[in-house]
């Protein structure tokens, strides 16, 4: 958080309740995750809104899109998979 610009509505205490368990790393990448949304957005303050979402993409993740629409390469995809535990 140091060095970084926050909005009023920040409340630290709780982004600390929300990531318990988080190393250090883990919450510097939170703030720069969320620094880059703001920056996206166009804002010059990282508000609660760009930390949630921030918060959202690194437990969660984003969807993937890895072209795994078609049928046939979802079972290319599963074959492979399942290849390890066998051998």
């Amino acid at each position: 958080v140091r060095g970084k610009p926050l909005a009023p509505d920040v409340n630290i205490e709780s982004i600390a309740a929300r990531t318990t368990g988080f190393s250090g790393a883990s919450l510097a990448n939170l703030v720069n995750e969320a620094a880059i949304v703001a920056a996206r957005r166009d804002k010059r303050e990282i508000s609660m809104s760009e930390v949630d979402y921030a918060l959202d993409r690194i437990t969660v993740g984003l969807e993937r899109r890895t072209g795994m629409a078609s049928d046939k390469r979802k079972r290319l995809v599963a074959y492979h998979e399942g290849g390890p535990p066998l051998i």
